[in-house]
């Protein structure tokens, strides 16, 4: 059978209507020094380093965990083992509620969807034998349990011998994140959480330099069905507020903090679009450091990002066939300059990743690094009149959607209201629509499917008693801690939180009293508003 063309011919993936070709005339006001200049110089559009890759290969920073932390830390051994140069933790649901995998709304989902990590054992025992002093970790949790995650990691690097002032890595810490993609349970009013969120920022600046304490997820509005420009306008304004929360505090300046702020975008399927994406956010951020906050450090004007690759646009049926979108959305990532990078496992759409599915995304980051010669060249695309028109365009959608974020409130608004959840949701219609319709063809769903099923591939289930094992744990810990002292940090950490101090000192001190999870953010419940997400079900 025969298929013809139809909307991703004349439009790119986020409806932006392109034409056959493109010349000098579509860049006719295209002023090279103010658009694009050098790699590693302003506006930094070609890219954050001059020598881009020749000086140092993206980083491999595959996103996973599941289970017991035995299990997930016996999964980083063979990932390390086996190439990856970053390692990125993946929590359970309970986990990033807030939640110890004791408690009664726990049950069945302990280690189901990432490892369960209630204290400062659980979290040693992830990473034990790991060389954390020479390999950066990503703790990518919800905004809600960010400060406590990344002060256990912290910790547990002390306790092995690792200076704050050394650790390397980064904390996920967005808005939007938690409530916009997950069930919640019982989280606080968004500007306690920005509250919290902020303070971790203010703290890991002055503490943890080499910590980036933020990493704005623009990924996971894309991956509830936004577009490129929505997801970098929702990306800035996230930023804005937060920007805005540390310099009303008048502790530090811009370039005091600004160096820490990084970013986490996705790989979608229109391979030039996201191209020109990661090439316009970063000019974008440029001009808002340097031209609204008036940033001087060059390392506040450089955009940082990782990038993984969606996960919305891989499908079970024919699912090997996922191992392909998989390798042109890291081309995409790649060419777009980010500074690391993950690769899902083409069996994500049917389980968590198998070893097989793990190792083979590993892999495609490594050919892609050594055998494309890709990396040998900084900005390849720079100059092309196609990219460079779209990078344009792509920038001033992006900055139309940021100044309507703006103009209904920013981030507090848009987030309190319901307006950034009822955006996702007629997105995800919109998208759901166009494949159902096959205005946009998916290989395998909606054109050239098969009645059987061709690929036959293992598939890997969780342990089924984590919860038993990890309920077992934590009650064994408090029996075995010393609880007074438990008690007087937890204590502490109630009055700090309800004074205008930075909470990030006497969370430090609870995490290294053994202090659970679920204890630590049943204090801020306690003092808090509760927040019932505007997501209607």
């Amino acid at each position: 059978m025969e298929y013809s063309a139809t909307k991703s011919a004349t439009t790119t993936g986020s409806n932006i209507p392109v034409k056959e070709v493109y010349t000098p005339e579509d860049i006719e006001e295209f002023d090279y020094n103010r658009d694009l200049g050098l790699p590693g110089k302003e506006p930094y559009t070609r890219g954050i380093y001059s020598n881009m890759y020749r000086g140092k290969l993206w980083t491999i920073r595959q996103f996973s965990g599941f289970a017991t932390p035995e299990e997930t830390n016996k999964r980083f051994k063979y990932k390390y083992e086996n190439g990856e140069t970053g390692f990125s933790i993946s929590f359970d649901s309970v986990t990033e509620n807030g939640l110890d995998p004791d408690d009664p709304r726990a049950e069945d989902e302990v280690g189901q969807s990432g490892v369960s990590v209630s204290s400062l054992a659980d979290m040693e025992t992830v990473f034990q034998g790991l060389p954390i002093d020479k390999v950066s970790t990503a703790v990518i949790t919800s905004q809600w349990t960010s400060p406590a995650l990344a002060a256990m990691y912290f910790a547990m690097a002390e306790k092995l011998g690792v200076s704050l002032k050394e650790v390397n890595g980064t904390s996920q810490n967005d808005p939007y994140v938690f409530t916009l993609c997950c069930n919640v349970i019982d989280c606080v009013t968004p500007p306690h959480l920005l509250r919290l969120s902020v303070d971790l920022i203010e703290w890991c600046a002055q503490e943890v330099p080499h910590w980036h304490p933020v990493s704005f997820a623009s990924y996971n509005y894309r991956e509830n069905g936004c577009n490129a420009h929505q997801e970098l306008g929702m990306l800035f304004a996230n930023a804005v507020g937060y920007i805005e929360e540390e310099l009303k505090r008048n502790r530090l300046k811009i370039d005091d903090f600004g160096p820490v702020l990084s970013f986490h975008l996705a790989a979608h399927n229109d391979f030039f679009e996201e191209i020109a994406k990661f090439r316009a956010a970063r000019r974008m951020w440029y001009k808002l450091m340097k031209e609204r906050y008036g940033a001087q450090d060059p390392r506040s004007l450089a955009f940082r990002f990782h990038v993984q690759t969606s996960g919305s646009t891989h499908i079970y049926q024919q699912v090997l066939n996922n191992s392909v979108r998989l390798a042109y959305q890291v081309l995409a990532a790649a060419l777009g300059g980010a500074q690391s990078i993950h690769c899902n496992s083409y069996d994500e759409p049917v389980c968590l990743p198998t070893d097989q599915g793990v190792l083979l995304s590993i892999r495609t980051q490594q050919i892609a690094q050594y055998e494309t010669n890709i990396a040998n060249v900084a900005d390849p695309l720079g100059g092309s009149y196609y990219m460079e028109w779209l990078t344009n365009e792509v920038e001033k959608r992006a900055w139309e959607y940021f100044q309507e974020i703006e103009h209904r409130g920013g981030l507090l608004e848009v987030w309190q209201s319901g307006w950034m959840h009822r955006e996702a949701a007629n997105a995800m219609e919109e998208r759901q629509r166009e494949i159902t319709s096959g205005e946009t063809k998916i290989v395998g769903l909606n054109c050239f499917e098969m009645a059987e099923e061709p690929y036959q591939v293992p598939v890997f289930r969780p342990n089924p008693q984590s919860t038993e094992i990890q309920a077992d744990k934590v009650r064994k810990l408090r029996q075995e801690r010393d609880n007074q002292k438990v008690k007087q940090c937890l204590e502490n950490l109630r009055q700090v939180s309800l004074s205008g101090e930075n909470v990030m000192p006497a969370l430090m001190e609870a995490v290294k009293a053994y202090a659970t999870l679920g204890e630590i953010q049943d204090v801020w419940r306690s003092i808090y508003p509760k927040w019932k997400v505007p997501i209607e079900y």
